[in-house]
């Protein structure tokens, strides 16, 4: 926090006449010059809509490729885990079943 002391050294400024616009010249954004826009022709265009065209397609499918094995190993190993412990209640009841009766 500012001491008492301060402000003798720093004094602040204060604004005592309001500024008009006439007074003070500001850069306007309009005079900033852009460059003409570039005529492609329809050659030019149609290859570039083929190259992106094919580079979107490729990335979609390296995409879908990696989300599917993502899928793929987590559906094997829930597949997997239910098996494991399943199976022996499933072997165990068939078992009972089988030399209860005889056969």
């Amino acid at each position: 926090m500012a001491s008492p002391q301060d402000s003798a050294r720093y004094p602040l400024p204060i604004l005592s006449d309001p500024v008009a616009r006439d007074d003070v010249e500001l850069p306007l954004l309009t005079s900033v010059e852009c460059p003409a826009p570039a005529i492609v022709s329809d050659q030019q265009l149609a290859t570039v809509e083929a190259e992106l065209t094919a580079l979107t397609r490729d990335l979609a499918d390296r995409l879908l490729n990696g989300a599917f094995r993502e899928m793929e190993a987590t559906l094997f190993e829930q597949v997997s885990n239910k098996l494991r412990d399943e199976l022996p209640q499933l072997i165990e009841q068939v078992l009972r079943a089988h030399l209860n009766t005889g056969d």
